[in-house]
């Protein structure tokens, strides 16, 4: 659980920063970037583990989970505001509810309680009506994203060898990075690319901290939550993003939803949290 809240607090942080620094900037590149340092900063582990069998299974799960996750959410700007980007990222909870009812096989109609009241936290803090009609390309994407994550964060827990989770990553990060540079490859003018030294300093810290840290310590957090508290985690960040913009990147908010929205997403978390003691005391 606290490598889930670790993880909120910086992407929290992570979403000002790429709005103020990485403008301009392609944004498949931005993606291409941030999973080639993911690569080169675990590669270190697995020299120190003597490990360097490739993990397919790991391999296309990283590409599944990072690099159609990412290609999916960054088109999805194309078609889509910024604020109606986050409105419609809140539904992974439920991805990941259905995701781990598919792979283990099992369904608790229970489990569906905290990750409704994350989902209505999340939409009280940041949802808007659509001010325009032809958005449903952009929600698809979205979706593509949303259930690329979901499913890559349930099947970790069930592919992950006897291999370190560092190790692991490695192979995930590789995936994630040859689809993600594949594509920039193929669909970008790379010789237009013009990146200005700020924000190559914002490149790093994303791509080392905000992706590659984070990821690892999200997927290993995940193996050790049960269902509902991993899927109401993934909004766990929503509130903390909206109270960063305030006090550090000055930005205006609703007060008045955040503190509603935080409250249902805490006590979401707490009935998930619950559940998890509850079912260790049975076993």
């Amino acid at each position: 659980m606290l490598y889930l809240v670790l993880v909120s607090i910086v992407w929290a942080f992570s979403f000002g920063l790429i709005k103020g620094q990485l403008t301009g900037i392609n944004p498949e590149v931005v993606a291409s970037i941030r999973l080639i340092l993911c690569v080169l900063s675990f590669l270190p582990f697995l020299w120190l583990a003597r490990s360097y069998q490739p993990n397919f299974k790991l391999i296309a799960l990283g590409a599944l989970q990072f690099g159609v996750m990412y290609l999916a959410y960054i088109q999805s700007y194309q078609y889509l505001p910024g604020y109606l980007v986050a409105v419609f990222t809140i539904f992974t909870p439920f991805y990941v509810l259905i995701a781990n009812a598919i792979i283990s096989n099992s369904w608790q109609n229970t489990y569906l309680i905290p990750v409704l009241l994350s989902v209505s936290g999340a939409a009280v803090i940041v949802f808007k009506a659509p001010e325009h009609q032809q958005y449903l390309m952009g929600f698809l994407l979205l979706q593509v994203a949303n259930v690329a994550f979901a499913i890559g964060q349930v099947a970790y827990k069930h592919l992950a060898a006897e291999q370190k989770d560092s190790v692991n990553m490695v192979w995930m990060y590789l995936g994630g990075a040859l689809l993600a540079s594949g594509y920039a490859t193929f669909n970008v003018d790379l010789t237009a690319v013009v990146i200005e030294p700020a924000q190559w300093w914002a490149l790093l810290y994303l791509g080392v901290i905000s992706s590659g840290l984070c990821f690892y310590l999200w997927n290993k957090g995940a193996k050790r939550v049960n269902p509902p508290t991993l899927a109401v985690m993934n909004n766990g960040y929503v509130p903390l993003a909206v109270i960063f913009s305030i006090t550090i990147f000055a930005e205006n908010a609703d007060l008045s939803r955040l503190l509603i929205g935080a409250a249902l997403i805490s006590i979401s978390v707490y009935i998930a949290t619950q559940m998890q003691t509850t079912k260790e005391k049975v076993s």
